[in-house]
């Protein structure tokens, strides 16, 4: 782990277990070096050196790859390793981790209460048109500047939302856009008589930051919300945090805007949902993309695509039909009317849908459309199925013509009428990648359920 107050809250959380520990920290009152258990952030390690006799390593954050902490993997081959994290979308993770294990998706959470559902607005959000890129980003320069002119929308909106959903203010963690930018948020919360606070580089010092972090913690803290550009985004826990602020916008970061909705998703007493407002446009740009991972959650380690691919703003027939357009509700997938302010929702032109190719889908027989569409062209599914048995049989060419045979007949009900040495493989779509996953998944689960012989 890589924050002082993640060592803090990992230390209370074994505490609350009755788990014996040590912290490494300087100055720290736990420093226990004979307890089996150490907590100790990266930097830390970095600077003292990694115990000799390490046996078990848990890398908190694992998306977080840190030189130090990849090469004392890589180099200590006995050494058990788990690395634990939401958002497992960095490139090279395979080469750290052997195993991905997906327990349970955000969806399966929510239905079990261990996760609480958000009701999401999507609110006044800057105008990044033209905004500079830097690394992928829009700068921070821009994202301030043009962030600055909306604040008092966020303040107004946020205090009329949790009159509607709360009957007054509830207690709210904010992602600002910069420094400044959190601070003039403060100071507009505070001018409208709320206590908001901030979290920054700036604090000068741990002592203020945890004084901060543990009066938020009180059921009846005297802090209604905390403002940050990125302490948050890591494992901040406060579980009865009822609001979310969303105003950074990201281009690509679908991590950084999981891993924020993941803040205030913790359950606590009495609280059946938390309300998420995006003032920055993430929700809408990463909407299918959402909708998908807390459906199906992570198929692979490496699938840096989604942290690489920059999202377009929906058109607006697709933010019609995403969005409430009186009170800005995210619809859930099938309302036919919003469930926060009753306005129904405009139905899409009709389209006639004539028979077209016919693909395999869970068992069933659909027509190649909406989200299958990329079925359509049978030779090119055929060029990337091969491309991903080749990859997935580490190129042993008659394990990968099998694989390749059995996908194509599970998706299209027959097998291929070529020579699989004349198909010319093609780097398979991520949407290919998770319809093969899903089927190979599929006929793991059958088989295991088949009673013996």
């Amino acid at each position: 782990m890589d924050r002082v107050n993640l060592v803090d809250q990992t230390s209370e959380m074994l505490d609350r277990y009755g788990v014996p520990h040590g912290v490494v920290q300087a100055g720290h009152w736990r420093g226990r070096g004979y307890e089996p258990i150490q907590i100790c952030s990266a930097q830390t390690l970095e600077k003292r050196g990694f115990f000799p006799d390490l046996s078990l390593l848990v890398v908190d954050e694992a998306h977080c790859v840190r030189r130090a902490t990849a090469s004392l993997i890589q180099g200590r081959g006995s050494l058990r390793v788990i690395g634990l994290t939401a958002t497992p979308f960095t490139k090279g993770l395979s080469e750290l981790y052997s195993n991905l294990v997906n327990v349970r998706t955000t969806n399966a959470l929510i239905k079990d209460g261990f996760l609480v559902p958000l009701n999401f607005y999507s609110a006044a959000a800057p105008d990044m048109t033209g905004a500079k890129i830097v690394a992928g980003e829009w700068s921070e320069r821009d994202i301030e500047q043009r962030g600055l002119a909306i604040v008092g929308d966020i303040v107004n909106e946020w205090a009329g939302k949790t009159e509607q959903h709360f009957g007054g203010p509830v207690k709210t963690i904010v992602f600002s856009a910069t420094v400044d930018h959190g601070t003039e948020l403060c100071r507009q919360f505070n001018a409208a008589g709320y206590r908001f606070e901030q979290i920054s580089y700036k604090d000068g010092s741990d002592t203020r930051r945890r004084d901060l972090i543990a009066e938020f913690r009180k059921p009846q803290s005297e802090i209604v919300g905390l403002v940050s550009c990125e302490v948050f985004t890591k494992a901040f826990d406060v579980p009865d945090v009822m609001c979310g602020i969303s105003a950074r916008p990201y281009r690509k970061s679908f991590s950084s805007h999981i891993q924020q909705l993941g803040r205030v998703m913790r359950p606590a007493d009495e609280k059946t949902f938390a309300l998420w407002m995006c003032h920055s446009g993430n929700v809408m740009r990463f909407h299918a993309d959402m909708l998908e991972l807390f459906e199906s959650g992570v198929q692979r380690l490496d699938d840096a695509e989604l942290d690489a691919k920059a999202r377009k703003e929906p058109d607006k027939e697709a933010r019609e039909q995403i969005k409430c357009q009186s009170c800005g509700f995210i619809l859930p997938p099938r309302a036919n009317a919003c469930p926060a302010c009753g306005h129904e929702r405009p139905l899409r032109p009709s389209v006639e849908v004539k028979p077209g190719t016919m693909v395999v889908v869970g068992g069933k027989e659909i027509v190649a459309s909406g989200k299958y569409a990329f079925l359509v062209d049978r030779e090119r599914m055929l060029r990337e199925l091969a491309g991903l048995s080749l990859e997935r049989k580490g190129g042993d060419v008659e394990a990968a013509r099998r694989f390749t045979q059995a996908q194509y007949r599970n998706i299209y009900g027959a097998f291929a009428r070529c020579n699989f040495e004349n198909v010319d493989p093609l780097p398979p779509s991520p949407e290919l990648r998770r319809l093969v996953q899903a089927n190979v998944i599929r006929w793991a689960k059958s088989k295991h359920s088949r009673p013996a012989a």
